[in-house]
């Protein structure tokens, strides 16, 4: 029996290792160029196995992407965690460590967006992007509490806040305008730390001006 075991144990410790090779090759690739352009055999190829046996290890491609964004959000979450553990962290602060997160990673926006916005995606990777997206919310929602973050529905502010600023992101990142990329990264930090702060006081808080005739005529 305990050899019988020990078996099985090598058999889950060897299809762990290719599926995290699989992974690696897939992850660099997506780094180099856009993951459109990226199908199984090119994975394959990059992995040093055939394209036909990823698909003992994932169902499909969007099931890699999923299992991608899985790891990669985790990661994102615990620094985030470690930070607030840290030292008294603002809301501004935070705007600007995700802004920091996915300018260090184009290829996990990109994959953000395919699972956003793109209709035609396998059912079970969509599934598992939506428990990725639960998980890292509940886990926002956990961290605004403790922050002392009195919104009468926590969930829809978590939502809205992370979703305004990786719309910032996707918007404002490529849009250099002839400027330089730190200007860019500058611009990005100045907006999301704006958003932050109408998420955090209100609308009221910001000044507008009308012109005196505005209404007249």
């Amino acid at each position: 029996m305990a050899k019988r075991s020990t078996f099985i144990e090598l058999k889950e410790n060897e299809r762990a290792h290719r599926r995290e090779i699989i992974l690696n090759a897939a992850l660099r690739l997506y780094d180099e160029y856009s993951f459109q352009d990226i199908g199984m055999r090119d994975i394959g190829k990059e992995a040093g196995i055939s394209p036909a046996s990823i698909y003992r290890y994932f169902s499909s491609r969007d099931d890699i992407l999923a299992e991608i964004l899985n790891q990669i959000m985790m990661l994102g979450r615990d620094r985030q965690w470690q930070r607030c553990k840290s030292e008294s962290v603002s809301l501004e602060e935070i705007a600007a460590g995700i802004v920091d997160f996915f300018w260090e990673r184009e290829s996990i926006l990109q994959i953000v967006g395919h699972f956003l916005w793109n209709y035609d995606v396998d059912e079970e990777a969509k599934k598992k992007f939506q428990t990725i997206q639960k998980t890292y919310l509940d886990e926002f929602d956990r961290m605004l509490t403790g922050m002392g973050c009195k919104a009468r529905d926590l969930r829809l502010f978590s939502k809205s806040f992370i979703a305004s600023i990786l719309g910032i992101i996707a918007t404002y990142r490529n849009d250099a305008r002839g400027t330089t990329s730190s200007e860019v990264y500058a611009n990005l930090h100045s907006l999301a730390h704006t958003t932050a702060g109408v998420f955090k006081n209100g609308m009221s808080q910001l000044a507008f001006s009308r012109p005196e005739n505005a209404l007249s005529g």
